[in-house]
């Protein structure tokens, strides 16, 4: 082919071909998120006024625009994850092009700008402020007073005027997570839009940490992979939407879990409890994750002697952390009356629906921590090669995900997070099944406090079609591998003296 009186090369061509596949692909996608925005903010807006009082529905709302609008919601949603799986099976053609910088640009492009916006899917960060306003307030306490109990006051107020709904009961997160709720509030008074923007920022500056971690570990035990697991983490439209828009503190969970499981593949014992100790201190769902954390440890210790040290140091370390953090809101066992509350599931299609649609209360708890506790230990067994643990990681946190009471959009962050980290094809399928999952009930939310969609088909719809499909889904990929593959069966010592061997420079 010539141009201009010269021959073009082959290789030019396809670059330049690839180079606008992949401006097409970031103008869609800039053009796909901005519509999703909007429409979000137009459901979230719907019949807000200033001064409205804390009533579900909301008065004023007009429920058939409010359809109209979270059918769009689901339709946008689907269409950025369809980008983005896009960008996941292109992402290597497009990084031989030369474009591995233009490809971590646009998500963190697209994350930088969802920060500063206001949220528009969920009212969390607007209660966590109203944490915050309780643990500041000499004579309140968020472990004591419940959030709702906010909006009849000055501060609730100015909450209420941006969209907030009164429905929280007392906070079901760790102290560590409180102090910086308690930070936000104090240093943004009685602005609301610049307490939002302090309390989203540890999310904010966690999922970019998180983004560094995975590439730092991939870099060290699949150079091959480390921009296609990024890529998974960083431009998936749950990571970006649900902890870059909305500023979950799943994020910052979740950036403590990934630290815990780099520093257990570096062998660094210390650092590694005191990270999944942290991330406990944030949401308690971390914690089953750190029964993995140990077992690899003691299988890849350098020395006995050396690991009995960094572990007691860890542990004492932890502990103080944890008396010290809890020590301005202690009011004994009552103080983790939040966490319990968190754990009653309604009647609906999720797994401890059933389970406690069946059974008796006691009873219930009993066998959901059995299904908790049995595939779990189990899981150990696959932790002898770093692949294994990150697999055994992976596998437990869809475990977690699946058998949680609840079921909200964000609640898929954490196995999506750690899913990439395998990066491979089996991970990819199941990070864009739960990515499409949370898309789909993330409206349900907004769309139920304007009386857009009954309250029970919120709740059912969400288990059923946000955690329990995409869940099971997952897990069963997962775990059909093991099996096939038959990772406990092995003998890994080679492969683990590999990935455990020094990092290359520059690693």
């Amino acid at each position: 082919m010539a141009q201009g009186g010269a021959a073009v090369p082959a290789g030019a061509l396809g670059r330049a071909r690839l180079v606008v596949e992949f401006a097409a692909l970031a103008v869609l996608t800039l053009a796909a998120y901005t519509a999703l925005w909007l429409t979000q903010n137009a459901l979230w807006t719907n019949g807000l006024v200033a001064g409205m009082t804390a009533q579900t529905p909301r008065p004023g709302s007009d429920p058939v625009v409010g359809l109209d609008a979270t059918v769009r919601v689901i339709v946008l949603g689907a269409a950025v994850t369809g980008l983005a799986v896009w960008l996941f099976v292109r992402a290597e053609r497009f990084a031989a092009a030369g474009l591995t910088w233009a490809l971590i640009t646009l998500p963190l492009v697209i994350a930088v700008a969802l920060y500063f916006l206001p949220p528009t899917l969920s009212i969390d960060a607007y209660s966590y402020l109203s944490h915050g306003f309780l643990a500041a307030t000499p004579g309140l306490n968020p472990y004591v007073d419940a959030s709702s109990s906010v909006a009849w006051l000055p501060y609730g107020q100015l909450l209420l005027d941006s969209g907030w709904q009164a429905v929280h009961p007392v906070t079901p997160y760790g102290p560590l997570w409180t102090m910086f709720e308690k930070g936000a509030y104090l240093l943004s008074g009685n602005n609301v839009g610049l307490g939002i923007l302090l309390i989203k920022l540890p999310s904010f500056l966690a999922m970019l940490g998180t983004a560094a971690l995975i590439w730092r570990l991939l870099a060290r035990i699949a150079p091959d992979r480390r921009l296609r697991g990024v890529l998974l983490f960083l431009a998936n439209p749950l990571i970006l939407i649900e902890l870059a828009g909305e500023g979950h503190n799943d994020a910052v969970m979740i950036f403590f879990v990934v630290l815990a499981m780099f520093a257990t593949v570096r062998r660094w014992a210390f650092v590694a409890v005191v990270a999944i100790a942290l991330a406990v201190l944030v949401k308690a769902s971390a914690a089953p994750l750190g029964l993995l954390v140990l077992v690899a440890l003691v299988l890849w210790r350098r020395s006995a002697r050396r690991l009995a040290l960094e572990l007691v140091a860890g542990v004492v370390v932890s502990a103080g952390a944890a008396v010290a953090l809890f020590a301005p809101f202690w009011v004994g066992p009552a103080t983790l009356n939040g966490l319990f509350t968190e754990a009653a599931a309604p009647p609906g299609l999720s797994i401890a629906g059933i389970v406690y649609g069946i059974l008796r209360p006691g009873t219930a708890e009993i066998v959901l921590l059995a299904l908790l506790v049995l595939p779990t230990v189990a899981a150990c067994f696959l932790v002898r090669t770093v692949t294994g643990f990150i697999r055994a990681c992976s596998i437990v946190s869809l475990l977690i995900f699946v058998l949680l009471p609840l079921e909200w959009p964000w609640y898929a962050a954490l196995p999506s997070a750690l899913l990439a980290l395998g990066a491979a094809e089996i991970e990819t399928v199941v990070i864009v099944l739960l990515a499409l999952g949370s898309r789909v009930v993330a409206p349900f939310g907004d769309a139920s406090a304007i009386g857009s969609v009954y309250y029970t088909i919120f709740y059912t719809a969400q288990a059923f079609l946000g955690q329990a499909v995409p869940g099971l889904v997952g897990l069963f990929a997962t775990v059909a591998r093991v099996i096939r593959e038959r990772g406990w069966r092995a003998d890994a010592s080679a492969e683990a003296a590999r990935e455990l061997a020094p990092a290359r420079s520059g690693n």
